[in-house]
């Protein structure tokens, strides 16, 4: 998945005024057309009300109002279900500045037509300019007549997940290592703990790989405590699993198909909290859960934590 934003901003930082863009500069919105066609876009009410139905495209509208719908529009109240929604498609957020502040932790990716005007206006991109920023480099230039576009890209790209019959073995993907990894289903009741990672904000359970000199449970137990500062214990074997059909792609470029036992364990000691790897831990419901946007090689384990009492289950 990468979430790319996409804009027209004036020199000054200008995005928009009274809900609209404070110019015509003819030919440019053909670009944004091209680059979002065929995919999701996310968007605040105030932005989809200013267009409306753009064709050939998903529009999913984020807002707080809980009464707020639209013919043709899907409706998130959050980060998390807008992520949820889009699945491990690619998309794109095409503002206001409220939204795209939400989304600027998780963007890999930023295509901003800059138009050399400075007009007044009400809204404004967040961040602008970008020259000297810590977190963004620009990655292309490309001129035109009356604007130019320019793409930023994280100069420390988020871990990605690429998702495709056989990816991991495939010789598209590129060189693909095996991981060995554990990982932990930690109950309290009905409820299931689980994390946002630090490297790409979806969530999953606790775990990582293993250590060479521990077993399986021991690796889960310890990756537990390091991502969450629980002491946990092991009950039993919740998963074995694999997916051919998921590459993890880490920040550094390498590539791993995961191979990997999970457990069901329970609290020991200590209060979920988080750590380098982690931004977030919270316990969810079944119903909570399922609307969570989860690392695809964990969406059955959680599944399978809620559905299944004891048995072990072979993910293939």
């Amino acid at each position: 998945m990468t979430i790319s934003f996409i804009a027209a901003v004036a020199r000054n930082g200008v995005v928009g005024r009274d809900g609209k863009m404070p110019w015509r500069v003819p030919g440019e919105q053909k670009g944004f057309k091209a680059a979002t066609m065929g995919h999701p876009m996310v968007m605040g009410r105030r932005t989809f009300e200013s267009h409306g139905l753009l064709p050939g495209r998903r529009h999913i509208v984020l807002t707080r109002d809980p009464d707020w719908s639209a013919d043709g529009v899907e409706v998130a109240r959050s980060v998390d279900e807008t992520l949820f929604l889009v699945g491990d498609q690619d998309f794109f957020v095409t503002g206001g500045a409220q939204v795209w502040a939400l989304f600027a932790p998780y963007a890999d990716r930023m295509v901003l037509s800059e138009i050399p005007l400075e007009p007044e206006g009400d809204t404004y991109f967040p961040g602008w300019p970008l020259t000297d920023s810590p977190t963004w480099r620009e990655a292309a230039r490309e001129p035109h007549d009356g604007w130019t576009v320019l793409t930023y890209e994280r100069r420390k790209p988020r871990a990605q997940v690429e998702v495709g019959p056989r990816i991991a073995g495939s010789a598209e993907a590129g060189a693909t290592e095996i991981k060995a990894g554990a990982s932990c289903a930690i109950g309290d009741g009905e409820r299931l703990l689980l994390t946002r990672r630090e490297d790409n904000g979806l969530w999953c359970l606790p775990g990582g790989g293993a250590e060479v000199g521990e077993t399986w449970s021991e690796a889960a137990v310890r990756e537990a405590r390091e991502e969450t500062g629980l002491q946990v214990a092991v009950d039993s074997v919740l998963s074995a699993y694999s997916n051919p059909d998921v590459v993890i792609v880490y920040p550094d470029g390498r590539r791993r198909a995961i191979f990997g036992v999970c457990f069901r364990a329970h609290v020991i000691d200590g209060t979920a909290g988080t750590s380098d790897e982690v931004t977030e831990s919270a316990w969810f419901t079944k119903v909570e859960a399922a609307r969570l946007p989860i690392i695809p090689a964990h969406r059955p384990l959680v599944r399978a934590f809620f559905e299944n009492d004891s048995a072990t289950t072979i993910f293939d």
